[in-house]
C-alpha cells in the first residue's frame, strides 16, 4: 500500500476524535523528544565541566607532589652533607 492510499484510508476510516487524539499524542511525544534532547545536552555539558574540574584538581595534586619531592630531595641532600661532614 502506498503512502497516499494509506493516508486516504486512514482519513476515511478514522473519526475526527481519533485524528485529534493521534495529533495530541504526536505533539506530546515531540515535546518529550525536545525535552530529552535538552536534558542530554545539559548532561553532556555537566560531564565536560566535571571532567575539566577533575583534571584541574589532578594538576594541583601533581604540583603539590612535585613540591614535596623537591623538599624531600633538599632534605636528603642536607642529610648527606651532614653525614659526610660528620664522618670526616
Amino acid at each position: 500500500m502506498e503512502t497516499n492510499d494509506f493516508v486516504q484510508k486512514l482519513l476515511t476510516e478514522a473519526s475526527l476524535d481519533d485524528l485529534e487524539w493521534a495529533s495530541d499524542v504526536e505533539r506530546i511525544l515531540a515535546e518529550q523528544v525536545i525535552f530529552l534532547r535538552a536534558q542530554l545536552q545539559q548532561q553532556r555539558q555537566e560531564t565536560v565541566l566535571g571532567t575539566h574540574e577533575l583534571i584541574s584538581e589532578l594538576y594541583c595534586r601533581l604540583e603539590d607532589k612535585q613540591q614535596q619531592i623537591v623538599a624531600l630531595s633538599d632534605q636528603v641532600s642536607f642529610l648527606r652533607q651532614h653525614f659526610t661532614s660528620s664522618s670526616s
